[in-house]
């Protein structure tokens, strides 16, 4: 499988629904963690370098590379974000892994939280985006990278984040063992997987 770059698998994830057609949105940052932890173990597929290098935190796999991924992509004009609602409780626990990152980092902790910080984002694609994708996709080279995205989205994507996490949760234990909702995601039924 061709080597492709963090940011454009990003892209790929947030851009292609489970056919490969556009995608309207991806909602959550979980989710698209979920997803791009889900294209490694069982797609197989590993960005060039280090990958987003997932580590188990508060609410399972966490790689906080794609924090950064994020705000490249939207700084560049591929995507953008809205706010869609309140986070979730897995949402809110990884943006508190964010401050954590800052005292780790050297920051004094002194930030306060904004409002927006326990709003949950949607990420689409503009049009530069989509025409980024085109070429990704049209080159031939990362055509097994979207197949490995539609995949993921076709067996995941209509389930609720509850359900994707019950899945994550029970099939890879290893990166459950910080998490501070892994009995609440335990409890619940598997509904759809």
């Amino acid at each position: 499988m061709a080597e492709i770059s963090r940011r454009d698998l990003v892209l790929l994830l947030v851009g292609l629904d489970k056919n490969g057609h556009a995608a309207d949105t991806v909602g959550g940052i979980t989710r698209l963690q979920k997803f791009l932890f889900l294209l490694e173990k069982e797609a197989g597929l590993t960005p060039k370098g280090n990958g987003f290098e997932f580590q188990a935190y508060k609410a399972g796999p966490y790689s906080s590379k794609l924090y950064d991924d994020l705000e490249f992509l939207e700084n560049l004009d591929l995507l953008w974000s809205e706010v869609e609602g309140e986070m979730t409780e897995a949402e809110a626990t990884e943006v508190d892994m964010l401050d954590f990152d800052d005292l780790i980092n050297g920051d004094d902790g002194d930030q306060a939280k904004t409002a927006d910080s326990y709003e949950e984002r949607k990420y689409s694609i503009t049009d530069d985006g989509k025409k980024r994708i085109e070429e990704l996709i049209h080159s031939g080279e990362f055509e097994p990278v979207a197949e490995a995205v539609r995949k993921i989205k076709s067996k995941f994507g209509n389930h609720s984040l509850n359900d994707l996490l019950y899945y994550v949760y029970t099939k890879f234990p290893e990166m459950t063992t910080e998490s501070e909702i892994k009995e609440k995601v335990l409890r619940q039924r598997r509904r759809s997987i």
